[in-house]
């Protein structure tokens, strides 16, 4: 209890703090000399704060980073990710014509599956197939998502709050994007690539399957709560949904361990 109280002296609040810092810092200059030609990398730093914390302390507990080649994370970040954007946001169009209706309770299914997309494209080449890289493949293309999708929340905001509202916005998706997109998309590739591994290849079993349907559920229930035109004290509890996702993603990747993937060589078939 005390080691976790003492949150500040881990590595993963340092960089949440440092690049909230340097967003902070770079709107400042906007705000103080006009240099609009900083604006993208005040949104990027905002926008990748949480999503960066979360990945180094899953890291640190985990020691995922060492399963797959880092070249090959940063291709599912940049590209993963952007397959997975263009994906998730021309369905999301297709079947959500309302935004604030009832439709966007359909918005988990669809963007689960262009998420999962990119890392089960690696998993069908036959390569990475163990538990470990099958997570850290799920969070690299998941945080390319989320920061690009929380880039686009902030440059809608801009025009109708201005840089300081826009910053706001970062600030609190930064807090929340951690517990939902990546616990989600990295649930979902523990299970399925720890049945992967077992099993020596690509298959779709029905824990694959409940797995997918949880985490679609809690991503759907998470956007209807907070755009649904409901009570406001019920908003609160997307609290709970993000408690409940991050709870299962510990559990699902609670028995990898550093000193196990490092004497460990990601499986090829």
């Amino acid at each position: 209890m005390r080691e976790h109280l003492r949150f500040y002296r881990h590595r993963w609040f340092k960089v949440w703090i440092a690049m909230i810092a340097l967003s902070a810092a770079l709107i400042a200059v906007i705000q103080v000399v006009g240099n609009q030609a900083v604006l993208p990398a005040a949104f990027f730093y905002g926008a990748a704060a949480g999503p960066a914390a979360l990945l180094v302390a899953i890291h640190d507990r985990t020691g995922i980073g060492n399963s797959v080649p880092g070249t090959t994370l940063i291709g599912m970040f940049l590209f993963g990710g952007g397959v997975a954007l263009i994906l998730g946001g021309y369905f999301d169009s297709l079947l959500i014509p309302d935004k604030h209706g009832p439709t966007i309770l359909r918005v988990g299914w669809i963007e689960e599956a262009a998420k999962i997309v990119p890392p089960l494209v690696v998993a069908l080449n036959g390569r990475y197939l163990t538990k470990a890289a099958g997570v850290a493949l799920g969070l690299s293309c998941a945080t390319g998502f989320a920061i690009m999708e929380s880039m686009s929340y902030a440059w809608k905001s801009i025009h109708a709050d201005g840089v300081i509202g826009a910053g706001t916005v970062l600030f609190l998706r930064g807090l929340t994007t951690p517990f939902s997109h990546l616990v989600w998309t990295g649930l979902i590739c523990a299970v399925a690539f720890g049945v992967w591994e077992a099993r020596g290849r690509v298959v779709i079993t029905l824990p694959i399957v409940g797995v997918f349907v949880t985490a679609a559920v809690l991503h759907s229930l998470n956007d209807g709560l907070l755009v649904l035109d409901i009570p406001s004290l019920a908003r609160l509890l997307f609290i709970a949904v993000a408690a409940v996702s991050y709870w299962l993603f510990y559990r699902a990747t609670r028995g990898l361990k550093p000193e196990e993937i490092l004497d460990s060589e990601p499986s090829r078939v």
